[in-house]
């Protein structure tokens, strides 16, 4: 509706300006990219279940309309059982007992995933954006993730205390020293956190493991990783696209290359495949240390190791260099030349492409060049290839941008 008024006001402009040259480029102007960063609210989850079920309560509308006017009682007959079939298949098919199920406890698992479930909001709510809109949403998710990267110091299983610590109250936590369906987790959740982690930077990650009782009264062992926003703590995120016909999930994995408990396993990955099949460029023999070899990626620090002590280990092309900016040039270049390989080691199986869309990996890591001196590096690869059991993927370079330096 949008594009139709405004077309119409250019017509209306055209009346008053006569015969003056006006021409403008109306695909340009009318163009609605947009980015969206949004949580989902309690409704949106109902919103969800009401789309999923609207082609059969649509139906059942129509059938009790038909049933007002229907002029004889075969034809009663006929519309009251077509009513009751539509609604045993509301309570009897998986598809809707699944919308159900995600309205009454407002989340998302590893069974109901939120990518299928999350473009219908945004096909609804959102229909008049263009081709390249994104749209990042964050919800309420369990049971879902990866929790072995993860610090056991940053694992929490509630206890008998916690739980009353929030209340115990008619439909608190402490009530049954539990979780219910009736009852805003997330609020509980964060709450609880900020109190157990007062001192939380930013993008720090938790899992809360705790006791559920769901919609169909049963009870369950549930967890949750939630992530430090710096204001609260969220659940899980994900990227929705528009290809200008409707919105898709957005196949792009980001993996942020940060220090964890041990050494981060992505990089270990690669440093261990050098170490075994180009030991020529592994200078360091039989250790770890922290600029051990030819890419200069960190065993210890999660970093792109960018400094002149990287002339001390044997790297005669570094040692050649004469100029900062020469060396500087020099672990950009091999940084891009490890990515593809990087990239295949640490995700053999992917496909090129996801429900028609191109598949990426994301890196992001810490170029350090001196205390006084860090990057963040930004590094997008394209997935030429799809990989099978027995032949890894193949990964091409789209972009490399470093922030910050």
């Amino acid at each position: 509706m949008k594009k139709i008024y405004f077309i119409a006001s250019l017509a209306v402009l055209a009346l008053f300006t006569g015969c003056q040259d006006y021409n403008p480029d109306i695909s340009a102007i009318t163009k609605n990219v947009v980015q969206y960063n949004y949580t989902l609210t309690d409704a949106d989850y109902a919103t969800i279940a009401t789309i999923i079920k609207k082609p059969v309560n649509d139906s059942i509308s129509v059938y009790k309309t038909q049933l007002k006017t229907a002029k004889t009682t075969a034809d009663s007959t006929f519309i009251n059982a077509r009513i009751t079939a539509l609604n045993d298949k509301l309570t009897k098919d998986s598809i809707y007992i699944k919308a159900s199920y995600i309205v009454d406890n407002k989340f998302f698992n590893s069974k109901l995933q939120a990518k299928d479930y999350i473009p219908y909001l945004l096909n609804t709510n959102y229909p008049y954006t263009d081709n390249g809109s994104s749209f990042r949403a964050t919800y309420s998710n369990v049971d879902s993730g990866d929790t072995l990267s993860i610090p056991a110091a940053s694992r929490f299983t509630l206890a008998d205390a916690d739980y009353i610590s929030m209340g115990s109250g008619t439909n608190q936590p402490g009530q049954y020293k539990e979780i219910s369906s009736v009852m805003p987790a997330m609020t509980y959740l964060n709450q609880y956190l900020k109190i157990k982690c007062a001192y939380a930077q930013t993008n720090d990650v938790k899992v809360v493991s705790y006791l559920y009782y769901d919609s169909k009264k049963v009870a369950k062992k549930q967890y949750r990783i939630l992530t430090f926003d710096g204001q609260n703590w969220v659940g899980a995120n994900g990227q929705y696209i528009n290809n200008g016909t409707m919105w898709l999930y957005d196949p792009t994995i980001v993996v942020p290359l940060v220090k964890v408990s041990g050494n981060n396993p992505y990089i270990m990955k690669f440093i261990d495949y050098i170490r075994a099949t180009t030991p020529d460029k592994f200078y360091q023999k039989g250790t770890y240390i922290n600029e051990e070899h030819y890419y200069g990626f960190s065993a210890y620090y999660a970093e792109i190791i960018c400094t002149g002590d990287r002339t001390t280990y044997g790297d005669a092309a570094i040692k050649a260099a004469t100029t900062t900016e020469a060396k500087n040039a020099l672990f950009k270049e091999r940084v891009i030349e490890a990515m593809p390989l990087f990239t295949q080691l640490n995700f053999p199986l992917l496909t090129s492409q996801v429900s028609g869309l191109q598949q990426y990996v994301v890196f992001t890591i810490i170029s350090y060049y001196s205390s006084s001196k860090i990057g963040l590096v930004t590094i997008k690869m394209k997935c030429t290839v799809s990989g099978t059991s027995t032949t890894p993927a193949v990964y091409e370079l789209v972009s490399y941008v470093e922030t910050g330096i």
